[in-house]
């Protein structure tokens, strides 16, 4: 089983080499895919109608004057940044308290006179984003990119926007394409969670999430090889480090995935030291590069929009653990699951424009169905702990993501983590996937595989169609 894996995994054969007919169906499939689902809503998503995307706005163009740590005044993070910037947000989705951001028309004609907004670098302003100032750069190197190439051609604010969503775009495609090609088996899963319409809605924007999930499918090809293999190669883990480097500066919450390929090799005496120094070289990696940039953007955290007050509320949580596994139970009963899985699947605008038909809300499962019925697995071995420790990785991500919005976003003592998102479960979609196929896999299937790529294929595309037609229809686009 050993020597069949090491033929298709990251440092034994060269890429051209392990992209056999099979796989290159596969990255074909989730680059065109991807391409079509993503690519149109650069231009048919409004303006600022993803969330976060006005403060993401900021940071990017804060971060292309070279400017990586933010400035603080009275109280609240941001920049001296060009005014037409902020006069861009307020003639797109203005609103009086800056968060809700409410469903309104907006159609691309009326959006497109905006670009005679000059962005006149001379006249700037103190700009607050608070909510994106102390996030790390990596993230944003494509919007960096597409707004600096726009400078140079002296665009304006609204160009500027959309050349940081394409450039976004593309890189996130790039990253969705190579996890497509690190992924040893099962590859289904990459092309079910890089589809997803809130995946391809991410991608389109400005929003650092786009690298987040892009770097953490990744890092979960990575993993999953390494982990089966039993062993890193030297090449393949210093791309999961840079991959790693993307995503938890920005979501620490995902930390536990770094241990994705300790199990079963830890166990076992002969492997046990070589494991233990490949994962100390990964997360001692990983942790220097969050912590050297939590201290050098400490300066820049400051209170939340949203009120609640962090030094209480993690106080009450340290003194009372029974009352926040109270927390825990209540944000995930199964009325808030269900909601974060249709928030998973795709709500757009800021979490209210629901897919029409709903219907579409069950392909995803339809999808992971066919992964199940057909995916590739090749000779693979089941594991039992290995499949028992990737699920235990997924629940510690999940309870790190409630703790986190917990404590910097709800009110002291409310008995729920209010904000919490079924974005943020994207990134950990593979590894909770695998787990459960390997979980649930008794027997391969005698099924041409083509017909499993096929059908997944036709769901995708009705999905991106069911996307397309929610938007342009809930933002009267056209």
């Amino acid at each position: 089983m050993r020597e069949g894996l090491d033929n298709r995994v990251t440092g034994t054969r060269p890429i051209a080499g392990r992209i056999g007919g099979g796989k290159k169906t596969c990255l074909l499939l989730v680059l065109i895919l991807g391409a079509v689902g993503s690519l149109p809503l650069v231009i048919l998503t409004p303006p600022f109608q993803v969330p976060d995307e006005v403060q993401h706005f900021y940071r990017a163009y804060q971060l292309s004057e070279f400017q990586l740590r933010a400035d603080v005044q009275n109280g609240k993070a941001g920049g001296i940044l060009p005014a037409s910037l902020s006069q861009l947000v307020k003639m797109s989705v203005y609103t009086q308290d800056g968060v809700s951001y409410p469903v309104t028309p907006a159609p691309i004609a009326r959006t497109l006179q905006l670009r005679s907004i000059p962005l006149d670098s001379n006249t700037r302003q103190f700009i607050a984003f608070p909510g994106s100032a102390f996030y790390s750069p990596l993230p944003y190197l494509p919007q960096v990119l597409g707004i600096a190439v726009g400078r140079q051609m002296g665009a304006g604010p609204l160009v500027l926007l959309y050349l940081g969503r394409l450039f976004n775009c593309l890189a996130a495609l790039g990253l969705l394409g190579l996890a497509m090609m690190l992924m040893p088996f099962a590859e289904e899963l990459v092309l079910v969670a890089g589809l997803l319409p809130m995946s391809l809605y991410l991608y389109a924007s400005l929003s650092p999430d786009a690298a987040v999930i892009g770097c953490a499918l990744v890092f979960s090809a990575l993993a999953i090889a390494a982990g089966v293999r039993e062993q890193w190669g030297a090449r393949e883990l210093w791309v999961a480090i840079a991959s790693a480097v993307v995503f938890c500066p920005v979501k620490p919450v995902y930390f536990p995935m770094l241990l994705m390929a300790i199990v079963p090799g830890a166990f076992r005496r002969a492997d046990a030291l070589r494991m233990l120094r490949w994962h100390t070289i990964l997360f001692g990696s990983v942790l220097g590069v969050t912590a050297g940039w939590a201290l050098y953007a400490k300066s820049s955290i400051t209170e939340p929009l949203s009120g609640a007050q962090p030094s209480v509320q993690l106080s009450l949580v340290l003194h009372h653990p029974v009352f926040f596994l109270g927390v825990l139970a209540h944000t995930l009963g199964l009325f808030r699951i269900a909601i974060l899985y249709l928030q998973t699947v795709g709500v757009f605008g800021w979490l209210l424009v629901l897919l029409s038909p709903r219907v579409v809300y069950l392909l995803p499962l339809f999808s992971f169905a066919i992964a199940w019925r057909f995916g590739n697995f090749g000779a693979f071995v089941r594991s039992t702990s290995r499949v028992l420790w990737r699920l235990a990785l997924a629940l510690a991500c999940t309870v790190l993501i409630v703790a986190i919005i917990y404590v910097m976003w709800a009110h002291v003592g409310l008995d729920y983590a209010a904000g919490v998102q079924g974005r943020y479960l994207i990134p950990i979609l593979v590894l909770t996937g695998i787990a459960l196929l390997e979980l649930g896999r008794t027997r391969r299937s005698s099924a041409p595989r083509w017909q499993g790529l096929l059908s997944l294929a036709v769901i995708s595309v009705v999905e991106i169609a069911a996307m397309d037609a929610t938007i342009i229809r809930a933002f009267h686009v056209f």
